[in-house]
């Protein structure tokens, strides 16, 4: 059986990733400091539903403490191979970034930092870093390629994922170690984070809330399913190198439209505030993933309705407890 070290593991990305990881018979470390950065009650759920697996082992840890970081990897690894290391571990959120910047940078840099040196001690087979669409800043482009502006990010959470970025470039530079890089665009799905338009949208319809629109509404959003993502993730692990791919659905969709669909769903019209944009925020974002599906065959699956459908669905079926979480 083959060994796997998710970080995130309670994360919305990093539970389904493992779920998926699971079911193809690997063995998944998870880790996870168990953060309030949203509501903590969501990430315990997450935890409860990966421990009905008996493959799965989770530890409650901070990437960015070196010294419990290295203690961890002696207990699992020392005779245990880990093939392979998935980083989703993170402060997320452009605007929280602002207030709390140096948390981000702990964890989005020295915490992969931490990582990559024990990926290397360890001689780990393949090293996938989380990234994001962010790090393009507010592209006027059509259409965003890897090889695209990304020195200017507007934001402190976009700033500390490129210099994780080029820290990993290093490393590779340095030691030649397959690193996989993957910049995620506006991932939405069942059991979503709750600091997010469409868990905040959904959430709202149900309950016959009032949401706040930030901007006008028109800002669009190139958002792409969690099971599409989570697939790119697992074919990325099999690369040699250094790889840069975009993960994303190639179609941008408008605040507007979302609220439509979800309106739509609920047979609700869903009460709004408009409120200022943030300088946090970005107008646009679009995927180009022809490099992805050369590189790992990879194309996104799902489109935006069929995606919120599912997001909805799930959102009556787990109805009376996520009343009590708190949006944001």
């Amino acid at each position: 059986m083959k060994n796997i070290l998710i970080t995130g593991s309670s994360g919305f990305i990093g539970y389904h990733l493992s779920l998926l990881f699971l079911k193809k018979g690997f063995r998944v470390y998870g880790i996870d400091d168990m953060s309030d950065g949203y509501d903590v009650k969501l990430k315990q759920w997450r935890l409860k539903e990966l421990k009905k697996n008996k493959y799965f082992i989770f530890a409650k840890t901070n990437i960015a403490s070196e010294k419990s970081l290295e203690n961890y990897f002696l207990k699992n690894f020392r005779r245990n191979k880990i093939e392979t290391i998935v980083n989703l571990a993170a402060g997320t959120g452009v605007r929280k970034s602002t207030l709390f910047p140096n948390s981000y940078y702990q964890s989005n840099l020295i915490g992969t930092l931490n990582l990559i040196k024990l990926s290397r001690k360890y001689a780990v087979k393949s090293f996938v870093q989380a990234s994001t669409s962010s790090v393009y800043g507010d592209s006027k482009e059509k259409s965003f390629k890897i090889d695209s502006e990304t020195s200017k990010p507007d934001s402190i959470y976009a700033s500390s994922k490129k210099a994780a970025e080029v820290l990993l470039h290093s490393y590779h530079s340095l030691y030649g170690q397959n690193i996989c890089i993957l910049r995620f665009f506006t991932v939405y799905g069942p059991c979503g984070r709750p600091d997010m338009a469409p868990f905040i949208f959904t959430q709202a319809a149900i309950n016959n809330k009032t949401i706040n629109v930030f901007g006008t509404g028109r800002q669009k959003r190139d958002f792409t399913y969690i099971d599409d993502i989570v697939d790119g993730i697992y074919k990325s692990t099999k690369l040699k190198g250094l790889n840069y791919l975009n993960l994303g659905n190639n179609r941008p969709v408008s605040i507007n439209n979302l609220i439509s669909i979800i309106s739509n769903l609920s047979c609700k019209k869903i009460k709004r505030i408009n409120k200022p944009s943030t300088p946090e925020d970005v107008f646009y974002t679009s995927a180009d993933i022809s490099k992805t599906k050369k590189i790992i065959n990879w194309k996104p699956k799902t489109n935006l309705e069929e995606g919120i459908r599912k997001t909805y669905n799930w959102h009556i079926d787990n109805i009376k407890w996520l009343k009590k979480i708190r949006v944001s």
